[in-house]
């Protein structure tokens, strides 16, 4: 599979790019499904939300759906959350459904929920479109490198790591996408970035999951792929 690599360092351009593909097909009557993340990604996702509402086409937002690829559990807006930091940075799409992965529930009840809400929107959507990060690890949403979220059946999952209790969308439910576009800054990820050129097992690298969604594309400031 081959993917477009867009070199650049400014989030006005992944998120003019993620925004316009929205845009596009909200305007054929799609009901598109919207995956943000959290992390660096953040600055992108807040500046999607605001092209969007106020946009000459707002109207069509209502068919918009928007939910996280992955949060880190706790009370809803802890400070640790991706949705609390995602608004605290200012996101805000009143015209579009947003669903927030925290219900202050207990994790298993709030990853059940999830990978219900996701199976439902899956079935819903006519469009599905996932902005993702990269970590240097090769993970991309909560996906650790060996963790039990990428062979899983189901679309969401939930685990302890060294620094977070973690709800994710997993590869199950990635495959599924028909767009995802991936924000990665940074020396320290160029190499997980190359590394999308080569078959690499998604036990050791989750990222290279990223490829069987038929339209990849990359912004990042690494320049020799």
């Amino acid at each position: 599979m081959s993917f477009a690599v867009k070199t650049t360092t400014k989030p006005e351009e992944a998120a003019d790019f993620i925004a316009l593909s929205v845009s596009n097909q909200l305007k054929t009557g799609k009901r598109v499904l919207l995956f943000l993340t959290g992390g660096s990604s953040i600055a992108v996702g807040v500046k999607v939300a605001e092209i969007l509402r106020e946009s000459e086409d707002k109207e069509l937002v209502k068919n918009l759906t928007i939910t996280l690829t992955d949060e880190r559990y706790g009370p809803i807006d802890h400070f640790n959350s991706n949705y609390f930091q995602l608004t605290e940075k200012g996101f805000d799409l009143p015209q579009a459904k947003v669903i927030p992965i925290l219900i202050d529930d207990d994790r298993n009840i709030t990853t059940e929920k999830f990978d219900m809400v996701l199976k439902q929107e899956f079935e819903t959507a006519d469009y599905k479109i996932g902005l993702f990060g990269v970590g240097v690890d090769g993970h991309t949403a909560g996906i650790l490198p060996e963790s039990g979220a990428i062979n899983t059946e189901n679309l969401a999952y939930s685990y302890d790591t060294l620094t977070f209790s973690r709800i994710t969308m997993t590869p199950k439910a990635i495959e599924q996408l028909d767009e995802a576009v991936v924000w990665a800054q940074g020396e320290d990820k160029w190499k997980v970035i190359k590394d999308l050129n080569e078959n690499i097992d998604i036990i050791k690298q989750p990222a290279q999951i990223l490829k069987k969604v038929p339209l990849l594309t990359i912004f990042t400031d690494f320049k020799n792929i």
